[in-house]
C-alpha cells in the first residue's frame, strides 16, 4: 500500500508540475535557510566543548564596585593562586594571559611578525585539551625560556614539525628553547594560539602582576567533580573578604563552558551574550521553516480543485477517509524529502560563502551531514506531517455527490484557517522586515555618529621592543614628511577599549566612592592628531616641560569630581600627583553599547603600544609607502606592522554587521516564501470564485472592478498581518536597541515604510492571478450551468 501511495505521489507531482515545482522550490527556501541557521547554531553551542574535563572547569571572575559593579573576567594573579591554594575542591589552577604584543621570528629566509598567542602555566596542557603531537606535557612549560609551537605555525615559521629541543631567537635577543609541538587549536575554542610562552616568563617581564590590584590575569579553576559550586563560592567570597576586608569585591566561578556565550554581565550577574544571538537566530529558522510549512499548506490546498473530483471517484469506489489521509501525507513527506535534498545540495555548494559571510569555519560533508542524519530525517518527517496534514485532512473531507457534481467548496472554517495562515505569514515576514530596517538603521547610526574623535585618515602602527633606541630618529624624520599632518602615542586603541584603574582622588573625593577610570597613556599632540576637541585648556606639548607630570581628563570625569573649572586644580592617580591642563570633550573610546567613562591622560609615550599618524586627505598608497620607508630605514629588520583606525572600528561590530547582513537575507527570503504562498492562495480563491466572477462580468463588471474585488480580499489579510505584527516587532527591537548605551530611535517611519513595502509585495503577487481571473472568458466559466 505504500509502495502504492509513493508511486501515486510521483505521478501526481509529475502531472502538476509547475505547483509541484513551486512548491517544492518554496520548502526547499525554507530548509536551506534553517540547515544554514542550525550549522551556525550548533558550530556556536560547540565551542570550548572538546575540553574532557571542561565541566569542570570555571573561570574566576570578579565583581568590583568602581562607581558601579563592574564583572571582570581578569582578576590578579595572585589572587587566583590564592583560592587555589585554600580549598581542597580546587584541584588546579591554570593562569593564562594574552597581551596582543607583537612577537618577532626570524629565519634564514624570512622574518615574522606574530601576535596570536598566550603565556599559560604549564598545567595547561594537562587540564586542557591541547594535545602535544611532540614532547612532554608535563614538564613542556615548566622553564621560563620553553616555547610549545602548533603544528602549523611550525610548519609555516621552520617548514617541519621535527623541530623539538630547538634553539629558537625571538625579538632578536630571546633565546627559546621548544619542548613541544602542539596539535593545531580547534576551530571550536574561543582560546586561539599559534604557541605558547611560560607564564613564569611574564612574571619576570612584568613584576607588577604580583601585585594584589592588578587585574590582568585569566584564572581558570579545576574543581572535584560533583562539587557545590554554590557553597564553594560562598567559601571562596568570606575567604576574600577576611585577606581583603577593605575591598567590596566579590568573587565567584562561571562555567568554562559557558564563558563564550555568557559574557554579557550586569550588577554582577550574567545577563545574556552572544547566547542572545544563538537563541534569536534558532527561532528564527524554526520561524522560517513554519512559514514554508504554511506556504506548502496554501499551495497544496489551491490544488484541492484539481483532486476533488479523483478524490471523490476514490471514495465511491471505497477509499476509506484514512487511506486518503495517508495518501496526501505520503505525498507531502515525499515532497519534503526532495525539497531537503534540494535545500542540502545548495547549503553544500554554498556553505563556502556562509563561512565567508559569518566568519565560520563550518565543513558541510558527507560524514557531517551523516552525523546528523536522523536528525534530518525527522526534520522531514515532522515537516511533511505539519505541512501534509492540513490539505490531506481537508481533501479527504470532501463528498463524492459534491465533488462529482462540480461543488469544490470546503466550507468556511477551512477558508478562514487558510486566511489565518496568510496573515501569520505575513506577521512573521512584516517582523523580519522591520527587523532588518532597524538593525541597518542602527548600523548606520553607529558609523554616522559624532564619536568625538576623527577617524579617518589615522594611520596607526604597533611599536616593537627596539623601537625606543629609534624614537627619536623616527619622529625627526616624521616631521619632515609632508604626508604626516601629525602624530601621537597611545596606550590603546581609541574606539576599542581601554583599561580600569580605581586610584583616582582629588580634594573633597567621598571617602568610600571608588570611581572606575580609564587611563589613557599618550604622547605630544594627543588631542590635535586624534581630532579631539578641547573644553578647557589645551593639549600635551612640547614647549612645556612640566607636562610630564601634568593630566588632561575629559568632561565626565570633571562632572563626577564636582568640578565645574578644573584647570590648575590637583589630583592623584597611580602615577602620582599632578596638575589638570586641559580637559577634552568626551569621546567615545569603547563601545557604542558602553556609557562613556571617567578617564584620565598622562604623558606617558615610553608607555604606550602605538603610533599614531594623521595623513594627509588623499592617495592613501603613496603616503603608506612613505611612512613605512621611514621605519624600515630607521628599523630594520622590523616588519612594520599598520592599520588604520577606522578598519578597527569596523572590526569592532562585526556580529552586529553579520545580523544586519543575515537579518536582510531572511527578510527576502521570508517574504518570498510568503509571497509563494499568497499566489497559491489567490489562485486557488480564483478557481473558487470563476463561476462567480463570470456573472460579474455577464452583468457588466469591468476588468478593473473584477481584479479590485480580488485584490481588496489579500490586501486586508496583509494588512491585518502588518498591524498584528507592529507591537511585537516594536517590542523585539526596543529590546535589541535596549542593548547599546548610544542607539537610533524606533521612528514610526520605520514602521511606515515596513508596511507600505509588504502592501507593494503583497499586491505585485496577487495582482497577476486577479488580472488574470478578470480577463478570462466567463462563458468557459458557466458553460457548464
Amino acid at each position: 500500500m505504500i509502495k502504492n501511495y509513493f508511486r501515486i505521489a510521483w505521478r501526481n507531482l509529475k502531472r502538476s508540475r509547475f505547483f509541484a515545482a513551486i512548491n517544492i522550490a518554496g520548502l526547499a527556501f525554507g530548509m536551506a535557510i534553517c540547515m544554514f541557521i542550525l550549522c551556525w547554531v550548533l558550530d556556536e553551542y560547540n565551542v570550548d566543548k572538546f575540553h574532557t574535563n571542561g565541566k569542570n572547569i570555571y573561570r574566576l571572575q570578579v565583581n568590583v564596585d568602581w562607581g558601579g559593579i563592574r564583572t571582570m573576567g581578569v582578576t590578579p594573579y595572585i589572587m587566583g593562586e590564592q583560592i587555589k591554594s585554600s580549598f581542597p575542591e580546587i584541584t588546579a589552577n591554570v593562569n593564562i594571559r594574552s597581551t596582543g604584543n607583537n612577537v618577532v621570528f626570524r629565519t634564514a629566509q624570512q622574518m615574522y611578525l606574530e601576535n596570536k598567542y598566550v603565556f599559560a602555566s604549564p598545567n595547561i596542557l594537562e587540564e586542557m585539551d591541547f594535545p602535544l603531537l611532540a614532547g612532554n606535557k608535563h614538564t613542556a612549560l615548566t622553564q621560563p625560556d620553553a616555547i610549545v609551537l602548533t603544528a602549523s605555525f611550525a610548519k609555516k615559521i621552520y617548514g617541519s614539525t621535527d623541530i623539538i629541543g630547538k634553539i629558537v631567537t625571538i625579538n632578536d635577543n630571546q633565546s627559546l628553547q621548544v619542548t613541544g609541538i602542539a596539535k593545531d587549536v580547534p576551530a571550536a575554542s574561543s582560546m586561539q594560539f599559534d604557541f605558547i610562552l611560560p607564564f613564569a616568563r611574564t612574571l619576570q617581564e612584568d613584576s607588577w602582576l604580583l601585585r594584589p590590584g592588578s587585574y590582568s590575569v585569566t584564572n581558570y579553576m579545576v574543581v572535584k567533580a560533583g562539587t557545590d559550586i554554590p557553597a564553594l563560592t560562598t567559601k571562596m567570597q568570606r575567604y576574600f573578604h577576611q585577606q581583603y576586608p577593605d575591598r567590596k569585591d566579590q568573587v565567584w566561578l562561571q562555567p568554562f563552558e559557558d564563558v563564550y556565550l555568557h559574557e554579557k554581565y550586569e550588577n554582577g550577574k550574567v545577563a545574556g551574550g552572544r547566547i542572545e544571538y544563538v537563541r534569536l537566530f534558532f527561532i528564527t529558522a524554526l520561524i522560517v521553516l513554519a512559514i514554508a510549512c504554511i506556504n506548502f499548506m496554501n499551495l497544496s490546498t489551491a490544488q484541492a480543485s484539481k483532486r476533488a473530483r479523483e478524490v471523490g471517484v476514490r471514495k465511491a469506489m471505497g477509499a476509506s477517509r484514512m487511506s486518503l489521509i495517508g495518501q496526501f501525507t505520503g505525498e507531502a513527506i515525499l515532497m519534503c524529502a526532495i525539497a531537503a535534498l534540494s535545500a542540502a545540495v545548495v547549503v553544500y555548494f554554498l556553505m563556502p560563502v556562509f563561512n565567508n559571510f559569518t566568519g565560520k569555519h563550518i565543513a558541510f560533508t558527507l560524514p557531517v551531514i551523516g552525523k546528523y542524519l536522523l536528525g534530518v530525517l525527522a526534520v522531514i518527517l515532522v515537516t511533511g506531517l505539519l505541512a501534509g496534514s492540513y490539505p490531506a485532512f481537508v481533501l479527504s473531507r470532501f463528498l463524492p455527490v459534491k465533488v462529482l457534481k462540480g461543488d469544490l467548496s470546503s466550507g468556511s472554517g477551512a477558508s478562514i484557517f487558510r486566511k489565518n495562515l496568510v496573515v501569520l505569514q505575513f506577521v512573521l515576514s512584516f517582523i523580519f522586515i522591520v527587523g532588518s530596517v532597524v538593525i541597518y538603521s542602527q548600523m548606520q547610526y553607529i558609523y554616522h555618529r559624532n564619536l568625538g574623535i576623527d577617524r579617518e585618515n589615522i594611520m596607526y602602527v604597533s611599536l616593537d621592543d627596539h623601537f625606543e633606541s629609534k624614537r627619536t630618529a623616527v619622529e625627526q624624520s616624521l616631521a619632515q614628511l609632508p604626508q604626516v599632518k601629525s602624530f601621537t602615542y597611545n596606550s590603546f586603541l581609541p574606539l576599542s577599549g581601554s583599561g580600569s584603574s580605581a586610584d583616582l582622588s582629588w580634594e573633597g573625593k567621598p571617602e568610600k566612592l571608588i570611581l572606575n577610570t580609564a587611563p589613557q597613556m599618550v604622547g605630544y599632540d594627543y588631542a590635535t592628531t586624534m581630532g579631539i576637541s578641547m573644553k578647557e585648556g589645551r593639549d600635551f606639548s612640547r614647549d612645556f616641560a612640566s607636562d610630564s607630570a601634568a593630566y588632561i581628563i575629559n568632561e565626565t570625569a570633571a562632572r563626577v569630581m564636582g568640578m565645574a573649572h578644573p584647570i590648575g586644580k590637583q589630583i592623584s592617580f597611580w602615577r602620582g600627583k599632578g596638575t589638570i591642563i586641559g580637559v577634552v570633550k568626551d569621546y567615545h573610546f569603547n563601545s557604542l553599547r558602553e556609557n562613556i567613562t571617567p578617564m584620565v591622560i598622562m604623558l606617558q609615550p615610553k608607555e604606550s603600544s602605538y603610533m599614531m599618524l594623521r595623513l594627509g586627505k588623499g592617495e592613501v598608497a603613496g603616503q603608506v609607502a612613505a611612512v613605512e620607508k621611514i621605519f624600515t630605514t630607521l628599523n630594520p629588520g622590523y616588519p612594520v606592522d599598520y592599520h588604520f583606525l577606522d578598519e578597527t572600528f569596523d572590526n569592532m561590530y562585526q556580529s552586529e554587521t553579520m545580523l544586519r547582513k543575515l537579518a536582510q537575507v531572511f527578510a527576502v527570503v521570508a517574504v518570498l516564501i510568503s509571497c509563494l504562498g499568497l499566489f497559491g492562495l489567490s489562485v486557488f480563491t480564483a478557481e473558487q470564485r470563476k463561476k462567480e466572477i463570470g456573472i460579474r462580468k455577464i452583468l457588466g463588471a469591468s476588468v478593473m472592478n473584477v481584479t479590485s474585488l480580488l485584490s481588496r480580499e489579500f490586501l486586508t489579510l496583509v494588512i491585518i498581518g502588518i498591524l498584528l505584527a507592529t507591537p511585537v516587532s516594536w517590542y523585539m527591537m526596543n529590546n535589541w536597541l535596549s542593548g547599546f548605551a548610544y542607539h537610533t530611535d524606533l521612528s514610526a517611519w520605520i514602521f511606515i515604510i515596513a508596511g507600505v513595502l509588504a502592501v507593494l509585495i503583497a499586491l505585485a503577487t496577487v495582482s497577476y492571478q486577479s488580472i488574470k481571473a478578470a480577463l478570462s472568458n466567463p462563458v468557459t466559466a458557466l458553460k457548464a450551468e
